[in-house]
């Protein structure tokens, strides 16, 4: 059986993020950025924007010179569009043809809606004149008048767009314009794609991960553990994955046989990273694995009490060639111009002198992504150890 390290699965997956060595990855226009995203395969979307928003941070720690216009340049050519997969997550173009057991799926559900004519209606509207915003569509539903609701209209998009019928782009200020797609609502759907839906996650997961468990890749899309052993017996059998072990730890291990000789090259690469990781970034998104990977016992703490919370409201983990350094609170008081240092917490305090002018460099590269004018620290650093 195949061996490696620890640390030569943590390296295989930052260099299969684009984190190994980060001016490797060209952000020059926005091509480079739809080439990190076919390579991956998704980006999870969020509505937090504390510092700026998480697709945007996302892009920005892999390459410091990316600029927000040219996710929206790829919105204009249709080159991405959202889905909700795990969470709402941003997808290249390339992945629409993989997705149609998940759109039959909701499409069947959505003919079977009690507000089917107004959905319809709707999505007459938006055949007719698009783009078009929530606001802009014409109904006589009244809405319910609970502030945490959607309206008639809000709802009636969101089941056309988990349908396929309709497609999201955004405005310049991140707000919704619904288009319509190529799928027709008379065309027979049918709900038959799933094992071919569940191969294509499976393949995103490998090229996200590099190296994993069972377990690892089943919760990378929430898939069923039964799905997911039958695509590694059939993998296995067909000598497209293989198993590995990995000496450190006890489980069984996995990788694509396309992965192997990469398992070598890297050996001679040194981790060049010096960039903080969004929360919801695809590195660090399972936790348990980040623990296994890094020793980092990190989680996002904004929805904790103030008082329970270990590194801050929106704490970043600190990348620092193949080591998470620290992880450090920001915010960007846009009203002030100022990026603000809440809480840095470094791990290992014999370590600080050395990693201080990276971190600097760091927040100083942050400060011109975010607009801000100047970095003020709220307080003192604080060390793990």
């Amino acid at each position: 059986m195949l061996t490696t390290t620890r640390a030569q699965m943590k390296r295989l997956q930052l260099h299969q993020q684009g984190l190994l060595q980060p001016h490797l990855n060209h952000y020059q226009d926005a091509s480079g950025v739809l080439h990190t995203l076919n390579r991956l395969g998704y980006v999870q979307l969020d509505t937090m924007n504390v510092l700026s928003r998480s697709q945007d941070l996302f892009f920005w720690s892999r390459d410091h010179r990316y600029k927000r216009e040219w996710l929206l340049e790829l919105y204009e050519q249709q080159s991405i569009f959202e889905v909700y997969l795990f969470a709402l997550c941003l997808l290249p173009a390339s992945s629409y043809e993989h997705l149609h057991h998940y759109f039959a799926h909701h499409q069947v559900k959505m003919m079977n809606e009690p507000q089917l004519d107004l959905i319809l209606d709707i999505y007459q509207q938006v055949q007719v004149d698009q783009p078009l915003r929530s606001r802009d569509i014409q109904h006589d539903h009244p809405s319910s008048g609970a502030t945490w609701s959607m309206t008639p209209a809000r709802r009636a998009l969101d089941k056309l767009w988990r349908a396929g019928l309709v497609k999201v782009s955004r405005d310049h200020h991140f707000n919704k314009l619904y288009t319509r797609t190529d799928q027709n609502i008379e065309e027979q759907r049918t709900i038959e794609h799933e094992p071919t839906l569940n191969t294509y996650l499976m393949e995103l997961t490998f090229e996200n991960l590099g190296i994993a468990t069972l377990k690892e890749l089943k919760a990378c899309f929430n898939l069923n553990k039964t799905a997911v052993s039958e695509y590694i017996k059939q993998q296995l059998e067909q000598g497209h994955i293989q198993r590995i072990q990995v000496e450190e730890f006890a489980e069984e291990h996995f990788i694509r046989t396309q992965d192997i000789p990469l398992l070598t090259t890297l050996e001679n690469l040194e981790g060049s990273a010096a960039t903080l990781l969004s929360p919801f970034d695809n590195m660090i998104r399972d936790r348990s694995r980040l623990l296994k990977l890094f020793d980092v016992d990190y989680k996002l703490e904004s929805y904790m009490a103030k008082e329970q919370r270990t590194y801050g409201y929106f704490a970043m983990p600190i990348l620092i060639g193949e080591q998470i350094v620290g992880v450090v609170d920001l915010k960007n008081d846009r009203q002030r111009r100022e990026l603000q240092v809440q809480k840095l917490t470094l791990f290992d305090a014999a370590q600080a002198t050395e990693h201080q002018p990276t971190i600097e460099s760091i927040l100083q590269q942050l400060c011109v992504f975010v607009e801000a004018e100047q970095i003020v620290s709220m307080q003192e650093t604080t060390y793990l150890k």
